[in-house]
């Protein structure tokens, strides 16, 4: 490991001489620095070398050419721009122009097409657009191209869960999202198929940036929403900063409560060698959630090359959850039994501690990023069930669960140009523990004290390329983990683990006339989260339980991705190959089979395709945005002793449209029809559609706004599953209400942003507690 990490230093170290500079800055119409934006020198027509432009819109070139010199600068929307190049080497700041695009009778001013490939992501930019005025974050990646909300849930689709970057730093509360106003968003990048910077287990990234910092004293956020889901909820946030010169103290608080109604049929069928038994139970709960968060920190700005900072945030989260279970359950056609169980659940994440400090900083051309993070965080769930049987045995179920989170991490990344473009490289070092103590007053479920120990050291380092009209990255990544298993603080060797793995990566992109394409492969590893591995049985009833399983394996994941686009069109396509895929099997339980067991484990292989498109227009005062996708995979299972085929491809369609009616108001009516699909060994049985709609009004220059946003209007987002296994076989309808309305009113003042840079560390560890 030491050898690695040396001969990383050593790479980085590396400083290339050339005899001249070449450097400048491109911004849009409206001053707004563009990034990615193409920079090719030319000698006499002579392709010289060439570059893109970092984040904030600046580009460095170096060459030994001498002579007359002359750059080309050009980006999809924009008239191209040609210069020549000063005997200084400084473009200093170069503005592109707009183009304008006649189709028939209808003019479309094009400033810049709203998502556009740069290297291996998608970029959408809020700036300047109707995403400007959404609402939150959560608001925004909700209509982000590639981005599904799945109930209420953001995924990228066809890879689950993303993990959430706000301007490089990890996002690790959701609440986060909530806070951050659409307003100080400038742009969102979806990236499919992360590279070696990125944990092996790191499936889907969204990175979102903010504008600029500017401004100087106090400056705040005040946000109050409003309204029914069936019950009444409401969110409120506060955000205030001050700022003088260099230093930036920042401080937040959230608080969200509010009630969830539950409603869901389950149908069970067991086969056993005593029979088949026939299991009915319908869920009717109410949940109340009383979440709160709160930050407070500070960043000061030596000069423009260095930077340290540091915050500290604590939440803490109550649920209440009450409700009632009716149950009914056969053998052969016989009646045995039908019971009415009444559920009390009270559960608590309180106190969560975090902390991060970060400094950020430049050695002439070399870039330092380091990051520290501590979190600490204790849940606790205690639930009661009184059953009340009508042919059997009464009785009360309690059950106690407590789980106890600590982790340290830190990070340390640095960059350096080299030839035709830039070499980054870094290392990462995550410790955890992560405590699970369950207790249980009923033989059929064991009590258990379970421990994991885990660390993992990592390094990594990627090179980016110009050459031609050819950007090409290749990355590598190492990690070295070793997991310990205990149970009543024995070691389990059995179920303990070290893992030493490589992780290659790929990426090669290149831009034809008005069109780009990359091309991605990237080889990972996603190891059980820790819920997973917990072997703890959770009582639901009495026919019924669920554990984790500490013997599952990681899964391995080969992925080639293509992706192209053309003006205001993007497409995608992606393969994947699983290894011990992690899925949930159920099997008979209890001295006859009568009982069910839900547990993990591992597949042996399966084959995943997805494809997506979209593209956005306008005409006028519309802005209608259409995205449709299919995913499929290949996998056979026994079901009932013999193959059954899960391979039915699912598609899903997006219609999402923006107008901007008289008086500066704007209106958004958005739908989306996902059709029955299969995830492993579960299949999502109907078509859940909906249609959301809001409206959006500023006042003195959007300082104070007001928005009515309804969601799911016709109710009709309810998803029903139907899980298949060798012996038993699982229906699942839900009958939850859908739609809410809620209003919301908003009050900035003095608007700033923040000038905070720290990244975070171990960010892949804290997503698996």
């Amino acid at each position: 490991m030491k050898r690695i990490i040396t001969l990383i230093i050593a790479i980085t170290a590396v400083a290339t001489a050339f005899c001249r500079e070449i450097k400048g800055i491109v911004v849009g119409e409206n001053g707004t620095l563009l990034d990615y934006v193409n920079v090719v020198l030319y000698r006499d027509s002579i392709y010289v070398t060439g570059t893109v432009t970092d984040t904030v819109g600046a580009f460095s070139l170096n060459t030994d050419i001498q002579g007359k010199l002359t750059a080309k600068i050009s980006f999809v929307g924009y008239e191209t721009y040609t210069a020549a190049i000063p005997n200084s080497g400084n473009l200093g700041t170069i503005k592109l122009v707009p183009t304008t695009v006649t189709l028939r009778e209808v003019v479309v001013s094009v400033t810049r097409p709203s998502t556009t490939m740069k290297g291996n992501a998608l970029v959408t930019d809020i700036e300047g657009s109707s995403l400007a005025i959404a609402g939150t974050a959560n608001d925004v990646l909700a209509r982000v191209p590639m981005v599904v909300d799945n109930g209420g849930t953001l995924e990228v689709f066809g890879k689950g869960t993303p993990e959430i970057y706000i301007n490089g730093r990890k996002v690790n509360d959701r609440q986060e999202l909530a806070q951050l106003n659409s307003q100080d968003m400038k742009n969102v990048s979806v990236i499919t198929n992360p590279g070696a910077a990125y944990a092996a287990n790191v499936k889907s990234v969204i990175l979102i940036r903010t504008k600029p910092p500017k401004g100087e004293g106090f400056s705040g956020t005040i946000r109050i929403d409003n309204g029914f889901q069936h019950y009444f909820r409401t969110g409120n946030s506060i955000d205030v900063k001050y700022r003088t010169r260099g230093l930036e103290l920042f401080a937040n608080y959230g608080w969200w409560y509010g009630d969830n109604c539950d409603n869901r049929s389950n149908e069970m069928t067991t086969t056993t060698s005593t029979g088949t038994y026939n299991q009915s139970f319908q869920t009717i709960g109410r949940q109340s959630y009383n979440d709160m968060t709160g930050k407070i920190g500070f960043s000061y700005m030596f000069n423009d090359r260095h930077s340290i900072g540091a915050y500290y945030q604590n939440s803490w989260n109550r649920h209440h959850i009450t409700g009632t279970i009716p149950s009914e359950v056969w053998q052969n056609g016989i009646l045995l039994d039908r019971y009415n169980s009444d559920v009390n659940n009270r559960s608590s994440a309180l106190p969560r501690h975090y902390v991060n400090l970060y400094y950020n900083g430049q050695a002439g051309k070399l870039s330092i990023d380091f990051n520290a993070d501590y979190l600490w965080y204790k849940s606790r769930e205690l639930s009661l069930s009184d059953e009340l049987s009508e042919m059997g045995e009464e009785r009360t179920v309690n059950t106690l669960s407590i789980n106890h989170n600590r982790m340290f991490a830190e990070k340390l990344v640095v960059s350096h140009p080299l030839w035709r473009g830039r070499i980054q490289a870094g290392e990462e070092y995550t410790c955890t523990r992560t405590t699970s103590i369950f207790t249980a007053n009923i033989p059929e479920v064991p009590d258990a004290d379970n421990r994991v120990d885990e660390s993992n050291v990592a390094a990594f380092v990627e090179i980016a390329q110009q050459l031609g009209r050819f950007n090409i990255g290749v990355g590598l990544r190492y990690e070295h983990v070793k997991f310990d298993y205990y149970e009543r603080g024995q070691l389990r060797e059995g179920q303990s683990k070290t893992y030493d793995n490589l992780f290659p990566s790929l990426n090669v992109a290149i831009k034809i006339g008005q069109v780009r394409m990359g091309l991605n492969y990237s080889g990972k590893t996603v190891r059980p989260g820790y819920g997973q591995l917990d072997g703890a049985f959770s009582y639901i009833n009495r026919l019924t339980y669920e554990t984790g399983n500490p013997y599952l394996k990681p899964t391995k994941m080969q992925t080639l991705e293509y992706m192209a686009q053309w003006r205001q069109f993007f497409a995608q396509l992606s393969y994947t190959c699983f290894k011990d895929g992690v899925y949930h099997t159920t099997e008979p339980y209890g001295p006859d089979g009568e009982a069910t067991i839900i547990r993990t484990a591992n597949l042996d292989r399966r084959h995943y395709f997805q494809a997506f498109v979209g593209g956005q227009f306008k005409v006028g005062i519309w802005q209608p945005r259409v995205n449709m996708g299919m995913m499929k995979q290949w996998l056979t299972l026994s079901v009932n002793g013999k193959p059954m085929k899960m391979n039915t491809p699912g598609f899903l369609f997006q219609w999402q449209n923006a107008v901007h009616l008289p008086f500066d108001i704007w209106l958004n009516v958005d739908a989306q029809l996902m059709t029955t699909q299969w995830d492993n060994n579960m299949k999502l049985s109907n078509t859940p559609w909906y249609v959301n709609a809001k409206i959006y009004k500023g006042f003195i220059n959007n300082t104070f706004s007001v928005t009515l946003e309804a969601k799911d209007l016709f109710n009709s987002s309810q998803n029903d599953a139907i899980m298949y296994n060798d012996a038993v076989h699982i229906v699942q309808k839900n009958f939850s209400p859908g739609r809410s309305v809620m209003l919301t009113l908003q009050y900035r003042f003095n608007t700033t942003h923040d000038r905070y840079r720290g990244t975070g560390a171990g960010n892949s560890e804290k997503s698996r507690f």
